[in-house]
């Protein structure tokens, strides 16, 4: 008897404690909130771009989740009449346009004003994100009543491996559930703390031990997945594969697709060591002013590398090659960047790290888009 009350005690004093610590960490998210987590960062079925607002049922707004990923959007869930409505699907790189899709809708507003009092542009571009689980984003877009879409994706095909690698999709559920308690989430934002501190300060290692600062490329990161050159097949298959679903479903939904080639900084990539050492000899021709000949066999580099961090000529030869099949539109983004590099080399002026342009190059992607979506709206 006395052994079961010692027992009933401790649970009692340990069950009070937890209540007392859960009842704090509640009180300290009033000024201090804990993160919103997006558990299977993407990779679950059950992951959405978009949630009913909260301050308005008739509205859709980004998920909580995915604001570190995505922009911040609100707009209302059914279009408004003589409302032209667009969706941008990809990568960062569509991520960052978003003032040119301001310009973009400003335009064609002006342009097709007689049958269209507003133009919205719905941004699918996530950071990170390649087209494994953009299919989703595009499908959730396509719910949205959307009159034409922009895809514009190739730089994150074998970083979405590693994405993939970090997500728990199998324990996603089950965080979520452990995470309705505030000392919980409280006990996961300090372990992020920490992650976040310690691959901030690998990163800073890597960059001591990098290449000197007047080289022409950059090694990246130590990956968590081992790439091999089966790898690259293997990747570009399940690209092409993904950009076709994608292609259906917008057939399916009606509406037209403009799909644009993603052009990659060839003067500055960013490679795994490897093939940063071989990298040094397209510097070499650079510096000699043979820009032509460099860029060639930087090309040929870039797509034999496993583990690359950005588009070359085979996901762009896909993106080609799946225009000419479906008959879909295309924006050569590439050919309108490599015209406009004073070399005809891409990453000498418009590019300001190795796969995002610049603002003058993202002024090129509309341009781009523009031209195309113009002759396709009259």
């Amino acid at each position: 008897m006395k052994r079961r009350r010692e027992v009933l005690f401790a649970v009692i004093a340990v069950t009070a404690s937890l209540s007392i610590l859960e009842l704090a960490a509640r009180l300290a998210e009033i000024p201090f909130p804990t993160r919103a987590v997006d558990y299977g960062l993407g990779f679950d079925p059950g992951s959405r771009l978009f949630s009913v607002s909260p301050l308005d049922t008739s509205l859709r707004v980004t998920n909580p989740a995915k604001v570190t990923t995505f922009n911040r959007q609100t707009f209302p869930a059914a279009k408004p009449p003589r409302t032209l409505r667009l969706a941008a699907v990809g990568g960062s790189s569509v991520f960052h346009l978003q003032p040119e899709f301001a310009t973009l809708a400003e335009r064609l507003g002006q342009e097709l004003a007689d049958r269209y009092d507003r133009v919205e542009i719905l941004n699918g571009g996530g950071r990170a994100y390649g087209t494994h689980r953009l299919v989703a984003v595009l499908a959730e877009l396509l719910e949205y009543d959307v009159d034409a879409v922009l895809l514009y994706s190739g730089h994150n095909e074998f970083e979405e491996v590693e994405q993939l690698q970090l997500a728990d999709v199998d324990g996603a559920g089950l965080q979520r559930l452990l995470a309705r308690s505030a000392l919980v989430r409280r006990l996961r934002d300090w372990i992020l703390y920490v992650r976040v501190e310690v691959l901030r300060w690998e990163h800073n290692r890597r960059v001591l031990e990098g290449p000197e600062p007047t080289t022409l490329a950059v090694h990246a990161r130590a990956w968590r997945y081992d790439f091999t050159l089966a790898d690259v097949a293997e990747r570009m298959e399940s690209y092409r594969r993904n950009l076709t679903l994608m292609l259906e479903l917008c057939r399916r939904a009606g509406g037209p697709v403009v799909i644009g080639t993603v052009p990659s900084n060839l003067i500055k990539p960013y490679l795994p060591k490897a093939a940063w050492r071989s990298y040094q000899q397209v510097g070499r021709l650079y510096r000699s002013g043979r820009m032509a000949e460099g860029a060639d066999l930087g090309r040929k580099i870039l797509r034999e590398t496993p583990g690359r961090h950005q588009s070359s000529d085979l996901e762009n030869g896909i993106i080609r090659s799946l225009a000419r099949e479906h008959g879909i539109l295309l924006a050569d983004v590439e050919r309108a960047v490599v015209a406009r590099e004073p070399h005809g080399v891409p990453g000498e002026t418009l590019f300001r790290d190795h796969c995002h342009l610049n603002d003058a190059g993202n002024r090129i992607w509309r341009e781009t888009f523009e031209r195309i979506l113009r002759e396709q709206l009259r």
